[in-house]
């Protein structure tokens, strides 16, 4: 099989980022590195899903890595872990580096999936400030990710997602469902919920967003479901309208940089302060757009909003407001200015990483402190919505009409030939009932 063979067959399958955004994986491998990173830091707290991805299915993961190793002509595979799954690395060392690949074990610290932080640790060499890690000689993609991409030379697409579900459920666990099941279906497989109000955390407790309709499909990037009280304080944080967080921002930040000082970009030398980008709340116009060039490198990670602020401000949300408004306004470091103010790691770095026992313990999480290892219970299901816009890139375009048949795996929504994207896979045998934004209903038979 030629080398564009192999990589159309992976967009084919549908194979994108399972650990967030979302990129498809058939364009970020079309390139020459050193390096190939197989990301299973896990860096949300109470998330599983990386962990029992790879305990089940870690010969998928060498045959992933090996496909990316040809495709890109990488001379070195790092699978990367946290000490908390360093047993993984005991437990499959040998059968690694049979394969050439040897493992990373990185401190239980947030961010430390962060692709910027484990190029840097692993290569050491640092991504260019709002670069890729191709620019070093890096790819970096999930586990999960790596085992669909040995799943789609098999000519398997992909069809289910590996999820968490934690948080206020009778039994965490770690399951793998069909792509667009509800997730209510997901807490019932959990025991079901154990209290009356419920919001929940899709994707993790620092950068997952909130969701209160248990109707909604699981996604291909969706990596957990975490059930909090609706009055938890961090439900309250992430539901906070953007008028008051800027209005409180606005009176009660009195510029002590504590945002900027533990900011995890900030302390590898890249030019993010978030305290001078709250400082732009009191400026306008072209003042305002210049001191918010300091948001640009931001990386979203809420350290400085839920753990450094002493005043419980929002840096992170005035930081995304900011940069929304650069893209705007189309304004950009220069090279030159890039040049001077990409600084030396700070020394006091190692030192500023953010243990998960105090993310837990600031955001009061604790309580839901709670292993939740991988179940094969069959999650039972008599729809599915698959969602057609879970890349970056071109939506799909559905390829089926309502009222036609349909088999699990069978294509339903596709992208421009030339175009960025991938298709999107029926998940079960059923007929296709609804076709609207958010997806495509299919109802099993």
């Amino acid at each position: 099989m030629t080398r564009n063979e192999m990589l159309s067959r992976i967009r084919q399958a549908g194979v994108i980022g399972a650990g967030g955004a979302g990129f498809p994986t058939y364009k970020k491998l079309d390139a020459r590195v050193e390096h190939i990173i197989a990301n299973g830091a896990e860096c949300e707290p109470l998330l599983f899903k990386d962990r029992e991805s790879m305990l089940q299915e870690f010969s998928a993961l060498l045959d992933g890595l090996k496909i990316m190793q040809e495709l890109t002509g990488a001379k070195q595979m790092t699978i990367a872990l946290k000490e908390k799954n360093r047993d993984i690395a005991v437990q499959f060392k040998a059968d690694a580096a049979k394969r050439g690949v040897v493992f990373f074990v990185y401190k239980d610290v947030y961010p430390a999936g962060d692709e910027y932080v484990l190029v840097y640790e692993i290569t050491g060499r640092r991504i260019p400030p709002g670069g890729i890690p191709l620019q070093v000689g890096a790819v970096v993609d999930n586990v999960e990710t790596i085992i669909n991409i040995a799943h789609a030379m098999e000519n398997q697409p992909v069809t289910d997602k590996y999820v968490t579900v934690t948080g206020a459920v009778q039994h965490p666990v770690t399951v793998k469902v069909p792509i667009g099941t509800p997730y209510q279906a997901c807490l019932e497989a959990a025991g079901g919920l154990t209290i009356a109000e419920a919001v929940l955390l899709t994707g993790g407790v620092m950068m997952g967003g909130t969701a209160t309709d248990l109707n909604a499909p699981v996604s291909k990037t969706l990596g957990g479901l975490i059930a909090l009280p609706s009055d938890h304080y961090l439900v309250r944080r992430k539901t906070q309208p953007r008028s008051t967080y800027t209005r409180i921002g606005h009176g009660q930040c009195d510029q002590c940089s504590m945002c900027t000082e533990m900011c995890p970009r900030y302390i590898m030398g890249y030019p993010i302060e978030p305290h001078k980008v709250m400082r732009s709340l009191l400026m306008t116009s072209e003042e305002k757009e210049r001191i918010s060039l300091w948001a640009q490198y931001c990386c979203e990670c809420n350290i400085c909003s839920y753990i450094a602020c002493p005043e419980e401000l929002d840096p992170k949300n005035i930081c995304v407001d900011a940069k929304k408004l650069l893209r705007e306004q189309q304004m950009s470091r220069t090279p030159a200015e890039l040049e001077h103010l990409f600084k030396e790691v700070h020394p006091a770095r190692s030192g500023r990483e953010i243990p998960i026992t105090t993310v837990l313990r600031r955001l009061g999480l604790t309580p839901y402190d709670r292993k939740a290892y991988f179940s094969a219970i069959a999650v039972s299901i008599d729809r599915v919505i698959i969602p057609i816009d879970s890349h970056i890139g071109q939506p799909g375009k559905p390829t089926v009409t309502v009222g036609q048949k349909v088999a699990r795996g069978e294509v339903i929504a596709d992208v421009d030939e030339n175009a960025l994207g991938c298709p999107a896979h029926s998940s079960i045998d059923g007929i296709v009932s609804l076709i609207e934004s958010r997806g495509i209903h299919i109802r099993r038979v």
